[in-house]
């Protein structure tokens, strides 16, 4: 029913890739001499060979961010390249535009058949088909080139947050730190500290000694230097590519697979909320300098915030993030989640036993609906590594669809986080941001397994644009605030105590805790996005936008060494360049869309099913916009992503 995970995937790479692409290569020139071309007929075959080529690169991508090694980076890189030029090829080949535009004009098609291939066509265009000679063979260089680039960028910055380590002889400067952390930083020589996520924010949240911060914060700030040139570079091309395309910047270029009418548009969206947003940001910064000031500090740096906004929730609002953790073991939050989706979308998870797995740590589930059929597989990859890559994601191996030989397949996922690992004495035990994040990732993943549509290149998170691919996330993550879902698995990992109500209330009234601040970090990050690839070609560039950027948005302006840029990983190695707004655009429909639950009760049935069957079910078979209209019966409203983080109504 399922495929094993290919725990031998790595090994003959080039030869296995190679034998596979020359079987699509074959298939190709078959299907492009078929006379009478259908959807049936070449388009559901045409997709079945990039399904397959997905399922035969996603496990080798995934190794190498979960289990770095030089075995992986070299299968990864193999990869690289052939499947860029492979991939660029298909999309410049007229014969299979023309294929594709011809059936496109079948009214006969269905909804999903349509958006299939006005999405193919789209994509066509983007990688110009339309063009000649020169300029074809250019755009072909170019994405390789940029494929190449990405890949460098995140080595560079996963090898650079592995180099550096603080150790302390003695816990005279942490002795505030929850014990769990210690306990984790722990070694023969003291305790030792790194730029992985869990042990920096640990050690930058509760270091009382303001140098060694600083000392630990410069260096997660100047990570990776190199990628400066490659930032040039990467920006060049995208404009060159633009330009080649049409479009008077990669901004405009990339907004043609948003929902957002426009960039400029977009652009407007963050502006105006940062307009909103900033009395908030400053009120909450003034709190901190207020704050701040009675302990004797003389100023406030970027080093010095997180470690004071958590003395000012421990001391003046009587709320510690750290006495959750004992209610936020790893595997009863896990359980909690299941429960959770469960009793929403009267769904169950199965635990799989006896099946590959590519660590220790990780687990494996199957779905099964109310009607006793199994219908998706899961694997969860919780526990930070030095080996993994950092931040939390979920990533979609096989994609659930009927083929061209009327084969149905289940779609299977994947999600990863970097929790604290546990330990023989001591289990995993999370903070409320690391169960927030397991929901945001779960939201991503139900999205996939829960689709029901037909057509592989719209189903899941398949053709869904890329402003709207956060909705279900931060929909789902909205709910590990509220009272009913935290009573579920907020249990002493000891005692089995239940998370008293007394301290559930104090988790949801401080849910909002400088969230003016957050907001305008965020807004700092999209508005310096899309900038950057409206009108930067040089680092001198980007430098200087980002330093325009932050007279508006930033509450606290960071010390002149600071070189975040070279650490955004999210637009120079990820999917996200010109459209980290996503993120707050999405935002708005997961606001809108979470009050109608808040406001009725959190398991409505009648709800939660209008949900499932117009937003989870449908993926990307017609634009979100509509979807969200069918759901809610009306346009999102952008003023309730300000009232969910407390600045409206």
């Amino acid at each position: 029913m399922f495929q094993e995970f290919p725990l031998n995937c790595l090994d003959n790479v080039k030869t296995n890739l190679n034998n596979l692409l020359s079987i699509n290569k074959k298939e190709i020139e078959k299907l492009v001499k078929i006379k009478d071309k259908t959807f049936e007929n070449f388009m559901r075959p045409f997709m079945e060979l990039s399904e397959k080529l997905q399922v035969f690169f996603t496990p080798i991508s995934h190794l190498n961010s979960v289990c770095d090694s030089p075995l992986s980076r070299a299968a990864f890189s193999e990869c690289i390249t052939p499947i860029t030029e492979y991939s660029t090829d298909l999309s410049q080949n007229k014969d299979i535009f023309e294929a594709i535009n011809s059936i496109a004009k079948n009214p006969k098609n269905t909804v999903e058949q349509q958006r299939t291939l006005n999405n193919a066509i789209l994509s066509f265009k983007l990688n110009g088909v339309h063009l000649e000679g020169a300029k074809k063979t250019r755009i072909k260089e170019i994405n390789s080139r940029l494929s190449q680039l990405g890949d460098e960028f995140g080595k560079n910055l996963l090898d650079a947050t592995n180099a550096y380590e603080l150790v302390l002889k003695t816990d005279d400067t942490i002795k505030s730190m929850p014990q769990s952390d210690k306990d984790a930083a722990k070694t023969e020589n003291g305790w030792r500290f790194t730029l992985q996520a869990p042990s920096y924010i640990a050690f930058m949240t509760y270091c009382s000694d303001r140098t060694l911060r600083e000392q630990t914060y410069k260096a997660y700030m100047t990570r990776a230097p190199k990628n400066a040139e490659l930032i040039e570079e990467i920006l060049k091309l995208r404009k060159e590519k633009s330009s080649i395309l049409g479009f008077k910047n990669f901004a405009e270029m990339n907004n043609e697979t948003m929902s957002c009418p426009s960039y400029t548009e977009a652009l407007s969206f963050l502006k105006t909320l940062s307009e909103k947003g900033r009395p908030y940001g400053k009120a909450d910064f003034a709190e901190l300098m207020k704050f701040a000031a009675e302990k004797g500090y003389t100023s406030v740096e970027s080093y010095d915030t997180a470690y004071l906004s958590n003395l000012i929730k421990i001391e003046n609002l009587n709320f510690n993030d750290e006495d959750y953790r004992p209610y936020f073991e790893k595997e009863q939050v896990t359980k909690g989640l299941f429960d959770f989706l469960s009793k929403l979308f009267s769904i169950e998870f199965i635990s799989v036993e006896n099946t590959a797995l590519w660590h220790e740590s990780v687990k494996c589930y199957d779905l099964r609906n109310n009607k006793g059929e199994i219908f998706a597989r899961i694997y969860f990859d919780l526990e930070s590594r030095k080996e993994k890559r950092g931040g939390a994601w979920m990533n979609n191996w096989h994609t659930g669809h009927t083929d061209d030989k009327g084969k149905i397949h289940l779609p299977t996922a994947f999600i990863v986080g970097n929790f604290p690992p546990a330990k023989n004495d001591s289990p995993s035990l999370l903070r409320h941001d690391d169960v927030k994040t397991l929901f945001h990732e779960a939201g991503h993943a139900i999205h996939h397994l829960f689709s029901k549509c037909k057509e592989v290149e719209v189903s899941g998170v398949n053709g869904v644009e890329w402003d709207a691919i956060e909705f279900p996330s931060q929909f789902l993550e909205n709910f590990s605030y509220e009272k009913t879902v935290l009573e579920l698995f907020a249990k002493h990992y000891k005692t089995g105590q239940i998370l008293s109500q007394d301290m559930i209330n104090k988790l949801i009234d401080n849910r909002n805790f400088q969230s003016g601040m957050f907001l305008m970090r965020q807004l700092e990050f999209g508005i310096f996005d899309l900038l950057i690839h409206e009108d930067a070609y040089s680092y001198a560039q980007v430098r200087n936008i980002l330093n325009q950027v932050r007279k508006t948005t930033a509450i606290i302006q960071p010390p002149e060494y600071t070189a975040f840029e070279n650490g955004f990983s999210h637009i120079f190695a990820g999917g996200y360049a010109a459209g980290y707004y996503s993120y707050k655009w999405a935002e708005m429909l997961s606001a809108d869309a979470y009050l109608a639950f808040s406001n009725v009760g959190v398991f409505d049935a009648t709800l939660a099913t209008n949900f499932r069957e117009n937003i989870l079910e449908k993926g990307g078979s017609q634009i979100m916009s509509e979807l969200f209209i069918n759901f809610a019966g009306r346009k999102p409203d952008e003023n309730k992503l300000l009232e969910l983080m407390g600045m409206g109504k």
